[in-house]
C-alpha cells in the first residue's frame, strides 16, 4: 500500500518527514477564509480582511504567522460577535480569562490593539476598544548573561563546538535568532557580516552591517563544515528559529545555566555595549531598533552605574584623606605619657583617693 506518505515497503516518506516537522514547528497549515462565506461585521471577517490588507502583508512571515496564530484562536470564540460591538471590558475579560499564561495575554491585547487601529485607519471603525487596557505580565523579561555565566558557557563548550559558536555569534553580533540561523558564508563580507533583518522586513527594512570581533573570528575559523549556514543540526541541515531556540534552552541547561537563554544573549550585547559607552544611535543602528525606547533603557542602566561607581571613587579618596589610622592615635597617646613622665600630676598631688 502506498500514500503520500509512506512508499511501497510501507516505509515513511520524505514528504511525511517534512510535514510531521512542520507540524512541530507550530504550522498548521490554515487555510485563508474567503470573504463570501463570513458574516460582513464579525470579528472573523474584521480579522480575514486585515489579513489582506497591506499594513498586515508588509510584515514579515514570522510575524504573519504569530499574529494568525494568536488571532485566529481568538475568533474561535468571538469571530461570530460583531466587531463594532467589542468594548475595553470584553478586551480585559479576553485577557484575563489567559491569565494563566500572562505573556500570551498581554500578547492578545498587543495584536488586538494593531487590529482595530488598522481598521480605524480604513474607516471600517471609530475607536479602539483595546486602547487603555493594562499589561498584566509582571516579568522583567528574559535574563542577562553576566560574565560569570558566559564564562561557564564557554568552559562547557569549546571552540569548535556547534554550541559555542551560536553563543559567540549571538553575543558578538547581538542578533535575534530568526536571522542567526539563517547566516552563512555568504553574509561574511571582508571582517564584516552583512543581512537583511527579518524583523522589519518590508515596513522599515534596513540592511546590518556588522564588524566581525575577535571573538568572534576565532570561532568562525574553527568550523569544519561547508554547509551554507554557519548553524547546522545534527543531521547537517539548518536550524529553524524554534529548533535553535530548544537546543539553546538545552545547551545552557547542560551547563548548569538554567536561566540564561538565546534572547538572554541578545541583552547582554546591547549590555556590554552600552556599559562600553556606546551612544543611543549607535545601539539603534548596531540592533536595528527604529526608535530609540530600547536604546535608552541600556544607555540609562549603564549610565546610573557609571554614576555610582564615579559617587564610590568619591567616597574612596575622601576616606583616604580624612581617616587617621587608629595604629596613629596610640602612637600619639604613648607619646604624650612619654612627655608626662617626671612630671608632677593632680594625681600625684593628691594622692590615692
Amino acid at each position: 500500500m502506498t500514500s503520500a506518505y509512506l512508499d511501497e515497503a510501507g516505509s515513511v516518506t520524505q514528504a511525511f518527514t517534512e510535514e510531521y516537522h512542520r507540524v512541530l514547528a507550530g504550522d498548521r497549515g490554515e487555510k485563508t477564509v474567503p470573504i463570501s462565506r463570513l458574516e460582513p461585521g464579525s470579528v472573523r471577517w474584521l480579522v480575514e480582511t486585515y489579513y489582506r490588507s497591506k499594513a498586515f502583508q508588509s510584515q514579515s512571515p514570522a510575524t504573519q504567522k504569530d499574529k494568525k496564530s494568536v488571532l485566529n484562536r481568538y475568533c474561535v470564540n468571538v469571530g461570530e460577535l460583531p466587531f463594532k460591538k467589542i468594548r475595553k471590558s470584553d478586551i480585559e475579560a479576553s485577557q484575563m480569562k489567559r491569565s494563566g499564561t500572562p505573556g500570551a495575554a498581554d500578547k492578545l491585547v498587543k495584536y488586538l490593539k494593531a487590529l482595530f487601529n488598522w481598521a480605524i485607519s480604513a474607516e471600517l471603525a471609530t475607536f479602539n476598544p483595546a486602547n487603555g487596557v493594562t499589561k498584566i505580565h509582571k516579568s522583567p523579561g528574559f535574563h542577562t548573561w553576566s560574565e560569570a555565566e558566559l564564562a561557564r558557557y564557554r568552559a562547557a563548550y569549546p571552540l569548535g563546538s556547534t554550541a559555542r559558536l551560536a553563543m559567540e555569534l549571538m553575543l558578538n553580533l547581538g542578533i535575534r535568532r530568526s536571522d542567526l540561523v539563517k547566516l552563512g558564508w555568504r553574509n561574511l563580507v571582508g571582517d564584516r557580516i552583512e543581512f537583511m533583518p527579518e524583523k522589519g522586513f518590508g515596513k522599515y527594512a534596513q540592511s546590518l552591517s556588522l564588524p566581525v570581533t575577535d571573538e568572534l573570528r576565532e570561532a568562525l575559523d574553527a568550523i569544519t563544515h561547508d554547509q551554507p549556514t554557519f548553524l547546522i543540526t545534527e543531521y547537517g541541515k539548518a536550524f529553524s528559529g524554534n529548533g535553535f531556540g530548544n537546543k539553546m534552552r538545552q545547551w545552557c541547561n547542560d551547563a548548569d545555566l538554567p536561566e540564561c537563554s538565546s534572547h538572554g544573549l541578545r541583552k547582554a550585547s546591547a549590555t556590554i555595549l552600552a556599559e562600553a559607552g556606546a551612544t543611543e544611535h549607535q545601539l539603534m543602528a548596531i540592533f536595528g531598533w527604529s526608535d530609540s525606547k530600547m536604546a535608552q533603557h541600556y544607555t540609562k542602566t549603564a549610565q546610573s552605574k557609571r554614576i555610582i561607581d564615579a559617587g564610590f571613587e568619591r567616597r574612596k579618596i575622601y576616606v583616604a584623606r580624612n581617616n587617621v589610622p587608629l595604629s596613629s592615635s596610640r602612637n600619639s597617646g604613648e607619646t604624650n605619657r612619654g612627655k608626662n613622665n617626671g612630671k608632677t600630676t593632680s594625681e600625684d598631688r593628691c594622692g590615692p583617693p
